[in-house]
């Protein structure tokens, strides 16, 4: 049973399913479903008056529409029908909000309210029962960039949110073991009657009208009762006043939990519909049992607490506030903590999402790494003192090197050939206007082999000459480094420069101009 106050804290001159005390002081007004722990103070004249004379609206699904200008004609042009999933914008005197319903499952008409505006985002359940994972296909809970809302807020049915009652079977699953039991009882004889007991007034509407559907009888219920099912559409012909029509009765008596009178000769099957005694280890056993000759059946319009949890970690709200507060102060602690740790796991959820990736992390690291060894401050330098010894060659890797390089040089030249070759070919078959493809591709791959060859020899020519200069000034290093100090190397020809070699090979003639360096002093 609702003991929501009525009041949205962020939006504080409308209120929603409650219709007394301060909230007659509202502007607007919401109501989620017509069920009286919802409905308090609507029938109340003072508060009919206050819609009359100042103008005001009351904004119900259409469902809902029908039912209360049934019950209150008195306020029909005060009623106004929001359209599913459509956003209806109303008028408030310091500000406009918006508002989104959206089918909450609960009974027929039923709906969540989301409200936006102010700078704020509100989701208000009412009652609510809907299936894992449909949450996400609501397409009025993502932005226009198809990311779920930021919701600052939840007002949730807290009816089930106990750990006790972790999972309902789904009520397609409870309905059909409800008619398969009524059916196997009642196809005996006329005389085998069957008592539904239930463990609210109202609210079983869904349960009524599939028994209809499977069973084709009626379910036959007290005056009261039926006046109220009887203007919704839906339930034109799942319930009767004439127990003669029925095997099936509920709510029949004078009160909803008494029954009518039935012949001694009638044989009778008690069901017990509810969701209450149905905690998490006897549902392990199956939907329903039967225990002194009563039959009791696992059947809830409101949601588990797997599936309250789970719109609480697909909509990331900020804040939740609990609407539905039990008389055991001991529940409502439960509840309350409850809501306050899957608070504290979202938090915990966003940290970790903030956090860089392993391999991100991993990344920079080797980067970081890279970047010390490479710096001229690089400590490894000075702590072993490496500056003075000369570099040790490795001869497998300095191959290796060598052909990569050769190899590398060798694919550049074939490139450039051969894009070059191509151009030229081109252009000369465009100028001509004769030479079709197969000839064009021949042409180019002479060329391009030819020019090849040439190319890769001289790179070749170029590689060794380099090597073999690099050798001799290598061993005469080594010797000049070998050397005591009382060697004279007065008589040790002059060095020639590697542009004196390449001079001399190429102009022979210009040799003897080259000004000659002059002795080497003797080394003290």
């Amino acid at each position: 049973m609702s003991t929501f106050s009525g009041k949205i804290q962020e939006i504080p001159n409308i209120s929603v399913d409650r219709f007394d005390d301060n909230n007659l002081q509202s502007e607007a007004y919401f109501l989620s479903h017509c069920h009286y722990d919802h409905m308090i103070g609507l029938n109340r004249d003072n508060f009919q008056n206050i819609l009359i004379n100042n103008n005001k609206f009351l904004y119900v699904s259409d469902v809902s529409c029908e039912i209360l200008t049934k019950m209150y004609p008195k306020i029909r042009s005060n009623i106004k029908v929001l359209d599913m999933y459509t956003p209806t914008s109303v008028m408030l005197k310091d500000k406009n909000i918006s508002v989104i319903p959206l089918p909450a499952g609960h009974c027929p008409g039923s709906v969540m309210f989301l409200f936006e505006g102010n700078n704020t985002c509100i989701l208000y359940t009412g009652d609510y029962r809907i299936n894992k994972g449909d949450f996400k296909k609501f397409k009025s809970f993502y932005n226009s960039f198809n990311e779920v809302k930021a919701i600052d807020k939840i007002y949730l049915d807290t009816t089930f949110f106990l750990k006790r009652y972790l999972k309902f079977p789904k009520r397609e699953e409870s309905l059909n073991e409800l008619c398969n039991i009524i059916k196997e009882w009642t196809c005996r004889d006329k005389y085998h009657i069957v008592k539904l007991v239930t463990s609210a007034k109202y609210g079983y509407e869904y349960a009524f009208n599939e028994i209809y559907k499977k069973v084709g009888m009626p379910v036959h219920v007290n005056r009261d009762i039926y006046e109220f099912y009887s203007i919704i559409p839906e339930m034109d012909n799942s319930v009767t006043v004439d127990g003669a029509l029925t095997q099936i009765h509920s709510s029949c008596g004078t009160t909803y939990q008494s029954m009518c009178s039935i012949p001694l000769k009638c044989k009778l099957k008690i069901v017990k519909i509810s969701a209450i005694r149905w905690q998490q280890d006897k549902l392990e056993n199956g939907l329903s049992f039967l225990k002194s000759d009563i039959h009791y059946l696992c059947y809830s319009t409101h949601a588990s607490y797997e599936e309250g949890v789970e719109l609480i970690k697909f909509l990331k709200p900020k804040s939740i506030e609990a609407c539905v507060m039990y008389n055991d102060p001991y529940n409502n602690v439960e509840i309350m903590k409850l809501i306050q740790e899957n608070l504290e796991e979202l938090k915990r959820e966003e940290a970790v999402e903030d956090k860089p990736k392993l391999f991100e992390t991993k990344a920079a690291d080797t980067e970081t790494v890279s970047s010390s060894l490479e710096s001229d401050s690089c400590p490894f330098n000075d702590d072993f003192g490496i500056l003075d010894s000369p570099p040790r060659k490795n001869v497998q890797k300095d191959k290796t090197d060598s052909e990569a390089a050769t190899n590398e040089v060798e694919e550049n030249i074939v490139q450039e050939v051969t894009d070059e070759v191509s151009y030229s070919v081109e252009n000369e078959s465009t100028d001509i206007g004769i030479l079709d493809s197969s000839l064009k591709e021949k042409e180019e791959e002479v060329l391009c082999k030819s020019r090849i060859d040439n190319l890769i020899e001289f790179e070749k020519k170029k590689k060794i000459e380099g090597e073999i200069e690099e050798e001799k000034v290598y061993n005469l290093s080594n010797e000049s480094s070998s050397c005591s100090d009382d060697i004279v190397i007065l008589d040790s020809p002059p060095r020639v420069s590697l542009e004196e070699e390449i001079l001399k090979k190429s102009e022979p003639n210009l040799v003897n101009d080259i000004i000659e360096s002059p002795p080497r002093k003797k080394l003290k």
